[in-house]
C-alpha cells in the first residue's frame, strides 16, 4: 500500500486548493474512498477538498462516548448539520467498557487505534473502498515521525515509510491514533499533509465554511480519555464534558465579545486560544501527566503555585521548571468534592510549541466561580506552562 501526499505545495488556499484538486485527480479519479470525518478542522478540509474534485467519497463520523459536548450539544450533531452526508457510526456500547478503568496514557491510545481500525476496516470492506482519505496533517507527521514532510516523497510504500520511521525513531514524541494501521485499500491519501493547522483554517475560509467550524479548536485523537487524568470511568466521563464545556463556552464567548471572533493570530502569529479546555483527575497533584524533556515524552507529578496572581513570574518559572511535569496555579477550592479541574488555554502555530494564554484574572475567576458551582468540583487550577516543558495535553 502506498500514502499519497502533497509535498511543497503552495500555502495559500487560492494556489493550494487547485493543486490539491489535481493531485486528487490523479490519485484517485474513479475510485471510491472511504473519508474519515472527525468534526474537526483536518478531515474537513480533507472531506472539502474530495467533493471539490468531485471524488466518489463515503465520509464517516465515528462516535465513540467520548467527544466533546459543545455549547450543549453532541459533536456528532454539529458535523451532522455541516455535512449532511455523513454517515455516523455509532460504538459507544462496545467502546466504553473497554476504555472504562484504563488510565495508561499509551494504552488509552491504543484501544483508540484499534477501535478506529475495526470499524473503518469494516465499512471499506463492506463498501469496496479503493482508498482511504484522513487529516494527517504536518504536525502530525513530524511528532510522531521525527521527520520533515521533505524528507517524504509524495508516493512511498509501507517499507519505505517504516524504514524512516526506524531511522527517526529519536525523534517520536506520542503514538498517534492515525498512523502504523494498515487497511485493506491501495494506498491512504492525505492532501493535507503540507499544512500546519492555521493554513488549514484559511482553506476552510477560502471554502466560505462557518466561523464554529473555522476556528473550532484542535481535539486529540484519544478524545477526552487523553484530559481525564487517571482511569476513565463513567461518572467522570460525565463530569469532564459538562466542565470541558463551560471552559471552552466561556474563553470563547470572551474572545467574540472582544474580537468579534472566537480565535485571533496574536502579535506572535500565533492562533490565540489554539486550544481551550478542561482536564480533570482526583488528587491530581500525587498524579503522574507528560511533560517534555529533549524532545521526549516524560511522566512526572506536576507541582503547584498559589498567592498574587503574577502571569510573567508564574511563566518564567514553569518555562524552567525541573523535577515537575508542569506548574498549576491555584485559582480555588472547596472541601466537599471528588474532582480537580484543570483549565488548559494554549496559543500556537502548530501544536509543536505553546504559549499560555494570557487570560484576565476577572475571566480566571469567573471560571473559577461557575466550575466551583458543579457539583463534584474540589481544585480549580490554571495550567501555567508552556509547550515545552509540559505538553498541550495530559496522557
Amino acid at each position: 500500500m502506498l500514502n499519497h501526499r502533497l509535498i511543497n505545495a503552495p500555502k495559500k488556499p487560492k494556489k493550494f486548493v487547485p493543486v490539491a484538486i489535481e493531485f486528487l485527480n490523479r490519485h484517485a479519479k474513479n475510485k471510491k474512498v472511504f473519508c474519515a470525518l472527525s468534526g474537526g478542522v483536518d478531515s474537513s478540509a480533507t472531506y472539502l477538498l474530495l467533493k471539490e474534485a468531485k471524488i466518489n467519497t463515503i465520509p464517516v463520523f465515528i462516535d465513540h462516548g467520548l467527544m466533546r459536548i459543545i455549547r450543549g450539544k453532541e459533536e456528532r450533531e454539529y458535523i451532522q448539520k455541516l455535512f449532511p452526508d455523513v454517515r455516523v457510526i455509532d460504538i459507544r456500547e462496545p467502546f466504553l467498557p473497554k476504555i472504562y478503568g484504563e488510565e495508561d496514557a499509551e494504552n488509552k491510545r491504543k484501544l483508540f487505534k484499534a477501535a478506529y481500525s475495526e470499524i473503518i476496516s469494516k465499512v471499506i470492506r463492506e463498501e469496496n473502498c479503493d482508498l482511504l482519505a484522513d487529516g494527517t496533517i504536518l504536525p502530525d507527521i513530524e511528532e510522531s515521525f521525527g521527520v520533515k514532510i521533505t524528507d517524504l516523497k509524495e508516493t512511498m510504500s509501507l517499507d519505505e515509510e517504516k524504514e524512516l520511521m526506524e531511522k527517526h525513531i529519536e525523534g517520536f514524541v506520542k503514538s498517534q491514533h492515525n498512523v502504523e494501521i494498515e487497511y485493506d485499500v491501495e494506498a491512504t491519501i492525505q492532501p493535507v499533509a503540507s499544512l500546519t493547522k492555521h493554513e488549514v483554517r484559511r482553506m476552510l475560509e477560502y471554502f466560505h465554511m462557518p466561523q464554529e467550524l473555522i476556528y473550532r479548536k484542535a481535539f486529540p485523537g484519544p478524545a477526552l480519555s487523553a484530559r481525564i487524568i487517571g482511569p476513565v470511568t463513567e461518572e467522570n466521563l460525565v463530569f469532564e464534558k459538562k466542565v470541558h464545556d463551560l471552559i471552552e463556552s466561556l474563553v470563547e464567548h470572551f474572545y467574540y465579545e472582544k474580537h468579534g471572533k472566537t480565535m485571533i493570530i496574536n502579535k506572535d502569529g500565533e492562533q490565540e486560544p489554539f486550544q481551550v479546555f478542561a482536564a480533570i483527575g482526583e488528587d491530581i497533584l500525587n498524579k503522574k501527566v507528560t511533560g517534555l524533556a529533549d524532545g521526549k515524552r516524560i511522566y512526572e507529578k506536576p507541582t503547584s503555585e498559589r498567592g498574587d496572581w503574577n502571569y510573567n513570574l508564574l511563566i518564567e518559572k514553569a518555562s524552567n521548571i525541573e523535577g515537575y511535569s508542569r506548574i498549576l496555579y491555584e485559582l480555588g477550592s472547596k472541601i466537599e468534592g471528588k474532582y480537580d479541574v484543570i483549565i488548559r488555554s494554549i496559543n500556537s502555530k502548530d501544536a509543536r510549541t505553546a504559549t499560555v494564554t494570557n487570560l484576565p484574572l476577572e475571566l480566571l475567576n469567573k471560571l473559577k466561580e461557575e466550575l466551583l458551582r458543579i457539583p463534584g468540583t474540589k481544585f480549580v487550577y490554571f495550567d501555567v506552562t508552556p509547550k515545552p516543558p509540559a505538553t498541550i495535553e495530559y496522557v
